[in-house]
């Protein structure tokens, strides 16, 4: 009885009048925010649509500031670094989209073939092995991946139509650029007044800020030279096995680091199953470098190229991509490690003030 009398107390100290207010007017934000969906998502897509060239043109600043600073280490004032790398970065895209890019979309058509090819095979081999023939569950997935193939084939001679019909994408791209080249040449600028008002909010929001951005920076650095290194491992590979389709092969390589874990292994599946139709000494070589590569990048490579501790277990990864997905589609997926290593920073210096101030409090009572 003193053990529900006490109960009672404890619930009338803690749900006074101005406790239950509090939980009623957090019930009612939340229920306004759930009844006016519609209007916030509408509110939100027209604020992103504003902000979006501003957004890209960031990103990009904050890419390209890296080889500024390599030529303002070496001499070349910023005056003349942006214009050059500029210059230089369009006479790689008009190389792209002149050569490359038709180059790419001709070839996709066999690439795609040979992949179809490679799963017909694998499926008469697997036949061959069993006595009773293959499952009914296998033959439906065979079928099912060489009809998707197949369709996805159907769409390849209207690429062409298809990019001359991205004048808002094309748009966005060409804002996004030039305000990058405002941003660029402002550098300083934008970075004292982000310093300046992150001071003025807190000394923690400072340090913070600035340690999110050493992260990110140091993961984004690492990210580019990586995609340039496997680029050319992955290319120079399925060259020398024979693959018709090495360029393709490499550049889905290099971008697969965008998804870690899940992206390259994907990748190396497409291409081991495109190259199935060459010799078995052939087939074999490409599974035994593809493993060897693997460990090497792994275990050699990107602990050589991260400057800072930025590597990540996979399961953090993995839920990382997930919740990105989730949350916001490609776009999630595509920002969704450097958002985790921002996470894991906050999280890191919460654990660290926490700790130090438990340990003056120690030393206080002692």
């Amino acid at each position: 009885m003193n053990l529900l009398n006490r109960i009672s107390e404890k619930i009338k100290e803690d749900l006074s009048m101005s406790a239950l207010i509090k939980l009623a007017l957090v019930f009612l934000i939340v229920w306004l925010f759930q009844e006016t969906t519609g209007i916030w998502q509408a509110v939100l897509a027209k604020l992103w649509q504003i902000l979006k060239p501003f957004t890209i043109g960031f990103v990009i600043a904050y890419v390209l500031r890296y080889p500024i600073k390599i030529g303002e280490k070496y001499g070349v004032p910023r005056k003349v670094m942006i214009p050059l790398l500029y210059i230089v970065i369009i006479l790689i895209s008009v190389w792209i989209l002149s050569s490359l890019v038709p180059m790419l979309i001709d070839r996709s058509g066999s690439f795609i073939n040979s992949i179809i090819e490679g799963v017909n095979w694998l499926t008469k081999t697997l036949a061959n092995l069993s006595e009773d023939g293959l499952p009914d569950w296998i033959s439906r997935f065979m079928n099912n991946a060489v009809d998707i193939l197949s369709d996805l084939k159907g769409l390849i001679p209207n690429l062409p139509v298809l990019l001359t019909q991205t004048l808002s994408a094309l748009t966005t791209a060409l804002i996004s650029v030039i305000l990058s080249v405002f941003m660029l040449f402002s550098w300083d600028k934008i970075r004292h007044n982000v310093i300046r008002v992150s001071r003025r909010i807190s000394r923690k929001c400072f340090e913070s800020i600035f340690a999110i951005n050493e992260e990110v920076s140091d993961y984004v650095r690492s990210m580019l030279i990586l995609m340039i290194i496997k680029a050319v491992e992955y290319s120079l590979l399925y060259f020398l096995i024979g693959n018709n389709d090495w360029l393709i092969l490499g550049i889905m390589t290099a971008l697969s680091l965008f998804v870690p874990y899940i992206g390259p292994t994907i990748v190396n599946c497409i291409g081991i199953v495109s190259s199935l139709t060459l010799a078995l000494p052939n087939i074999i070589a490409l599974i035994i470098l593809i493993l060897i590569l693997s460990n090497v990048d792994e275990y050699v490579i990107s602990p050589i190229v991260h400057a800072r501790n930025t590597n990540i277990t996979p399961l953090m990864a993995l839920f990382s991509l997930f919740a990105g997905s989730a949350l916001l589609g490609v776009a999630g997926i595509i920002i969704a490690i450097p958002a985790m290593l921002s996470i894991r920073v906050l999280i890191r210096k919460y654990s660290d003030q926490t700790s130090a101030a438990d340990g003056t409090k120690e030393e206080s009572t002692v």
